[in-house]
């Protein structure tokens, strides 16, 4: 069995035992980025609170970990 097959039954294992872990990990990042675009507003001008505030990476990132994580946790 290849490495990548072990790894995604280890992972599907995982899943099946934490189901509400993505959910809560995307609830976290969406929290982030909120945080994130409050300090930008609190603290203007800083390079990388900028990037982070236009780019809105963890609302997404946190979304698709949420909604994914919720789609395999009812498969598995």
């Amino acid at each position: 069995m290849s490495a990548l097959n072990r790894w995604i039954d280890r992972t599907a294992e995982f899943l099946a035992q934490h189901k509400g872990l993505p959910i809560v990990i995307g609830a976290g990042l969406i929290l982030l980025d909120f945080l994130v675009l409050l300090l930008h507003w609190l603290v203007p001008g800083v390079p990388l609170l900028t990037l982070l505030a236009t780019l809105h990476c963890f609302l997404y990132l946190g979304l698709i970990i949420a909604l994914l994580g919720g789609l395999i946790a009812e498969v598995l």
